[in-house]
């Protein structure tokens, strides 16, 4: 379904930029627009391997063309359509690399990071293709703030941050049942500093008092309570965290906190790095 959508974006955009100039190119019957047409027709009947054969038969004849570099981006779209992912990166990476003010430029990099999303393995395998896809969305949005598909591309961020924090929780776990605190304190802390609106944020501010206590460092653990608890009042790590605090009585003599101390959007991440 999504690539479907995908699909007929791209149709559409390239049907809304045809132009007059267009039209009285096909009538004069240039070679060049002749050639984009006949691909276009290909990529249309999804024959993709003879779509980019003309394609790329179009840059090499006429390599300043418009609709030579028009074709480099459709290349990478048809490699996209085709399923390979690999090629289609670096056609649309070459596509934006020689043609850096283009206007399908914002389309091009959202297909090439979708070429990374549609990859995302289970939180237990490597996650390198989530990283690549959340640097390209990231990179899409910063450089064209304004473009429909930098809206897309934060719906798809937020869920890469929320697939990334699950990854760092799942090893931080895995150091912490082998009682290697410090291992698992980093990989929490990973949650907090660089997936802040990820959901995982209270489970990871639990497992943190968890590391905490387990290493004996009681002011640290309620600190890191007191956070989670203005927060997340109604979170049922909230509620385990109350459990702790009990169990280990770890609010005995301890200073009251000011709400910049508490609010985790005032909070900077060196401050996670004291505490």
């Amino acid at each position: 379904m999504k690539k479907t959508l995908l699909i007929i974006i791209l149709f559409c955009f390239l049907q809304a930029c045809s132009s007059k100039k267009e039209f009285a190119l096909n009538i004069n019957n240039e070679d060049d627009v002749n050639l984009y047409n006949k691909a276009m027709i290909k990529l249309k009947s999804k024959e993709f391997e003879e779509a980019i054969e003309i394609f790329t038969e179009l840059e090499v004849q006429y390599p300043y063309s418009p609709w030579a570099s028009r074709g480099q981006m459709l290349v990478g779209f048809a490699h996209y359509t085709a399923n390979e992912y690999d090629e289609a990166i670096l056609s649309l990476s070459k596509f934006i690399e020689l043609n850096p003010n283009h206007e399908l430029i914002p389309y091009a990099i959202y297909l090439k990071a979708y070429s990374y999303f549609e990859r995302i393995p289970d939180i237990k395998l490597d996650q390198k293709f989530s990283t690549r896809a959340f640097e390209e969305f990231s990179e899409l949005i910063n450089r064209y703030p304004n473009s429909k598909y930098s809206k897309k591309s934060k719906k798809h961020l937020q869920k890469l941050k929320n697939h990334l924090a699950a990854k760092e929780i799942n090893i931080g776990k895995f150091y912490q049942s082998k009682g290697d605190y410090l291992a698992a304190i980093k990989r929490y802390k990973v949650v907090l500093k660089d997936y802040r609106k990820s959901v995982l944020i209270p489970e990871s501010i639990y497992r943190l008092i968890e590391s905490y206590i387990s290493l004996g460092l009681v002011k640290q653990s309620f600190y890191l309570y007191k956070i989670l608890e203005f927060n997340f009042p109604k979170s049922k790590w909230k509620q385990e965290g109350s459990y702790l605090v009990k169990k280990y009585s770890l609010n005995k003599n301890l200073k009251k906190y000011k709400k910049e101390q508490l609010d985790i959007k005032k909070l900077e991440n060196v401050d996670f790095d004291l505490i």
